[in-house]
């Protein structure tokens, strides 16, 4: 919480000091799409042991009542959000029954729908099939990177693979030469190289523009 006031040096018996403030909580940020007035404020000075407690009374209510905020705002959005789960869980098992049925057509029917290319260009959509990107894998789960990068140092080959000060399995430059790597040579040390085809459903552009318009 970042708090700014400004408090004149005055007699204890004065007029009351004239304080301004603003409130910037850090235990919530707003949404960056939320345009926020932000008026500019004056830097903390406090320049006596009164103005020092006025300052920590006002500190403490400030909090409290951003604590009762937070609460009302949270309290808010689990009402919308409970507002709109079963519906949005409908819709989430409705989309997965219509996609398993189009990934048992589609892999059925493979060859008469992708004769030449893994994607199939549909009036509102895209679909296919597509390759993830590949990755460094390890072939037990039980092994570790790190017994990994300590297996690569005692191979022939391995040393060029393993990232310093502690040994760690280079990934990256695996991946790079993997075109030159052997299976046998990665199984020696524990590696693999995965990679997966998922099948993908994906809207144009114009037709989720068009559906965002509608529900506006």
């Amino acid at each position: 919480m970042a708090l700014c006031w400004r408090h004149g040096h005055v007699p204890l018996c004065s007029s009351p000091w004239e304080i301004f403030l603003t409130l910037n909580p850090i235990n919530y940020q707003p949404s960056t799409n939320i345009m926020i007035k932000r008026q500019k404020l004056e830097p903390c000075i406090i320049s006596s042991r009164t103005a020092l407690e006025t300052v920590v009374a006002d500190v403490v209510k400030l909090k409290i009542e951003q604590a009762q905020a937070m609460a009302a705002m949270e309290q808010e959005v689990a009402e919308v959000q409970k507002r709109h789960q079963e519906n949005l869980l409908l819709l989430g098992r409705q989309i997965e029954t219509r996609e398993a049925g189009l990934f048992v057509y589609c892999q059925k029917n493979r060859f008469a729908l992708f004769p030449e290319k893994k994607s199939l260009d549909l009036l509102l959509a895209t679909i296919g099939f597509e390759l993830t990107p590949p990755r460094v894998d390890k072939i037990s789960g039980k092994d570790t990177f790190g017994k990994i990068g300590l297996r690569l140092e005692n191979l022939d080959w391995g040393a060029a693979y393993v990232r310093y000060p502690d040994p760690e399995v280079n990934k990256e430059k695996i991946l790079a030469d993997r075109a030159k790597l052997t299976p046998q040579q990665l199984e020696e040390a524990g590696l693999t190289i995965e990679q997966n085809e998922n099948f993908f459903i994906r809207p144009k552009s114009d037709a989720l523009e068009q559906s965002v318009r509608e529900a506006a």
